[in-house]
């Protein structure tokens, strides 16, 4: 018996005690069946010696959902079930076996369930009190996706150069008359710095911008991938190699590099670097799939889209203003301004 059987649909992680579909819950760390109740570790599907073939899985086990409307792709088993689009709410096509080398090295699994992620969710929008009361309805936490997003991650060592001003300022005051006295200084620092996973999006679509404003994750999170982590969830295509976001990738080393070199200068007023350099000594790199919570929500004819970060749980999207509850307030700010103004003018009388 397989771990994953196969059907003309595609795959399905199977319980070993009823072979229904088996899905991963974060809240646990286990994979369980909610047709028999039973559970498993990965390490006890292991030992029932269901392992995975990944080799066999590259091309033919993986379902991809295709979206009509936005043209979204998304990678999963078949036990993961949708009727709708989770970055424009349109239903999706079934597009049959996936074409192409999927194999990831690393994932992150999720360490933060459904209901966990509505309830940040929830409090994050909460938070915002100009959010129109008819924003957002709660059936529609429903809707919440757990999906895997592609991601490059590249482990770097590098030689840093940092030059950088400065200056000391001291001022004091004899009699009525204050001096200041300003020196200025020429620093330089340099060092050997390794870099572990400096992460760049492996997608070019508009969601980018969207997933890279939850990072970070934790490194220690990362495991070889193992495609039983994929069970309930979504995954997302990559479209960018490493070869396309590699420049990306020596940006943020620069970033990185000139940031920990200028920490390193201290006893200053100020501190202006004037040139960096960071030279990459060795590189190896990995695709690592990490977890996000998304949800689309459709408000007067617009789409919202919030993600959750499957691990620390921080959140971001785009939050509509009521002008309703702008105007009350600015008008509330407005009385309290001619308040004081009109005290201030009987004082003045």
């Amino acid at each position: 018996m397989n771990k994953f059987e196969n059907d003309k649909q595609g795959m399905s992680l199977k319980c070993p005690s009823c072979g229904s579909a088996l899905v991963f819950d974060p809240d646990s760390q286990k994979f369980n069946c909610e047709v028999c109740g039973s559970s498993f570790t990965d390490a006890e599907l292991k030992s029932k010696r269901l392992e995975f073939n990944e080799e066999q899985a590259q091309d033919d086990k993986l379902k991809e959902y295709r979206c009509p409307s936005c043209g979204a792709e998304i990678l999963t088993d078949e036990t993961t079930t949708t009727k709708f689009c989770s970055f424009c709410g349109n239903p999706v096509v079934l597009q049959g076996r996936l074409s192409g080398e999927f194999k990831p090295d690393l994932i992150i699994p999720f360490t933060i369930g459904k209901e966990k992620a509505c309830e940040i969710l929830k409090d994050y929008l909460c938070k915002y009190s100009y959010v129109p009361s008819s924003f957002f309805k709660e059936s529609n936490l429903e809707k919440i996706t757990g999906i895997y997003y592609p991601f490059w991650e590249a482990d770097i060592n590098s030689d840093c150069f940092l030059e950088a001003d400065a200056k000391k300022v001291n001022t004091w005051i004899v009699g009525e008359k204050k001096y200041t006295e300003v020196k200025y200084y020429k620093i330089k620092r340099r060092g050997k710095i390794h870099f572990e996973d400096i992460s760049v999006n492996a997608l070019s679509t508009a969601d980018k911008k969207l997933v890279e404003n939850v990072l970070p994750y934790p490194i220690k999170n990362h495991i070889p991938f193992n495609m039983s982590y994929l069970s309930g969830y979504f995954a997302k295509k990559n479209d960018l190699s490493f070869e396309d976001v590699h420049g990306e990738i020596k940006t943020k080393l620069h970033q990185y590099s000139e940031l920990l070199l200028k920490n390193t200068i201290d006893g200053y007023d100020s501190v202006t670097p004037s040139i960096s350099r960071a030279k990459i000594l060795e590189e190896n790199h990995d695709y690592a799939l990490l977890p996000i919570w998304i949800l689309n929500y459709k408000y007067r004819k617009k789409n919202y889209t919030f993600a959750v970060n499957g691990i620390t749980g921080k959140c971001f999207g785009e939050i509509p203003l009521s002008k309703v509850k702008l105007g009350i307030t600015f008008a509330g700010i407005s009385a309290i301004a001619f308040g004081i103004i009109s005290i201030l003018g009987g004082i003045l009388l």
